[in-house]
């Protein structure tokens, strides 16, 4: 999917003016969307008020040293597997436990913007959001999100208009949450066309009326349930109302 004109100079102006003077801290994985945001963190502010951090659990990403010489920048290792194995004790399921390695570094992200008096910067895609495909209080815990308007072939796109390195662009993105994850497995779709049904779903047109190749229309009706079964991810909190304007619903900020 392209990226729409003038995209690049949006996301420019707002990390400018989102950020104004202030740190800002990333959690680097070595894959294409947390280095598109640290790239894109990079053209806009000084490089030494960007603190990246690459947090493991006991296994590190054979991809990391690559993109932060690509970057030319440094980060700092974290191995969190100390943390996590405390959890362990107490829960064994393999998709809780890749839930709380994300909040582990929501945590941990956020001790150090403590620290520094900054901003963590999220590195969700709007494919990601739109779809419940991430940790709610963990990898969707930020105070920004630079790539959230962007679908995943999306980044890819302006990937390719920044030079990326092909093998970067080509590498199968994954969460990391456990050995052998990736996204599209998991999702049960390709991003191509999955970006094709939400596409569908910006633009208001119901599930009958959304065509994609390849995809069926069982696809399309679970891909919309995704989004609908999702929706409390995207809100922080519910609040029932009772004032004259209530956070979240008339006190928008």
């Amino acid at each position: 999917m392209e990226i729409p004109e003038g995209a690049l100079e949006v996301l420019d102006v707002f990390i400018r003016e989102f950020t104004g003077k202030r740190d800002v801290v990333i959690g680097i994985s070595g894959g294409i969307d947390s280095t598109l945001v640290s790239f894109l963190v990079k053209r806009n502010i000084d490089k030494n008020k960007i603190h990246l951090y690459y947090i493991s659990f006991g296994k590190k990403s054979t991809d990391i040293e690559r993109v932060t010489d690509f970057l030319g920048m440094d980060y700092e290792e974290i191995n969190l597997d100390p943390a996590l194995n405390a959890f362990e004790k107490y829960e064994g399921d393999r998709m809780v436990l890749g839930n709380v390695k994300a909040r582990l570094r929501m945590v941990f992200l956020y001790m150090k913007a403590n620290k520094y008096g900054g901003l963590v910067a999220g590195t969700s895609n709007k494919s990601e959001l739109l779809t419940g495909y991430f940790t709610k209080f963990g990898d969707g815990g930020s105070d920004f999100q630079p790539i959230g308007d962007l679908y995943k072939t999306q980044v890819y796109a302006l990937a390719k208009k920044l030079d990326f390195p092909e093998w970067l662009i080509s590498k199968k993105p994954s969460a990391e949450l456990w050995e052998g994850q990736t996204d599209e497995e998991e999702l049960g779709i390709t991003y191509a066309k999955l970006d094709r049904i939400l596409e569908c779903i910006e633009y208001l047109k119901t599930p009958e009326e959304c065509e994609v190749e390849g995809c069926s229309h069982k696809d399309i009706e679970r891909i919309y349930s995704l989004v609908r079964d999702n929706a409390h991810k995207r809100v922080n909190f519910y609040i029932p109302k009772i004032g004259y304007r209530s956070v979240g619903t008339d006190w928008l900020e």
